[in-house]
């Protein structure tokens, strides 16, 4: 996996996470839905600048965007709160570090 990928791997992985949209990732991070579509897809690469943008809007370090640890651990206490169903969509689509978050949380 090259490092676009990880990016967006990871971005996909916390947007679902969160329950954001393309479209309200692209309010929060002043810019638009097509750019965000463009960069989930891999047309478009973020500026350095847009990188921060996102991870603010995400609530997160911008390097956890880039960050490679499979999941490899059962889900915490703190995601008691999701439904099965969201269970398994992390585990399928999100990395260790997303587990991290949660459990300090």
């Amino acid at each position: 996996m090259n490092i676009q990928e990880l990016f967006i791997f990871n971005l996909k992985a916390y947007r679902k996470l969160y329950g954001i949209s393309q479209t309200q990732l692209a309010d929060l991070c002043d810019s638009s839905t097509g750019y965000i579509g463009e960069i989930e897809c891999g047309k478009r690469f973020p500026s350095v600048a847009m990188i921060e943008r996102i991870a603010q809007a995400l609530k997160i370090e911008s390097w956890h965007l880039f960050k490679n640890e499979p999941i490899n651990s059962a889900v915490s206490k703190k995601t008691a709160r999701l439904s099965p169903t969201q269970k398994d969509e992390i585990l399928k689509t999100a990395n260790l570090s997303l587990f991290k978050i949660l459990e300090n949380y």
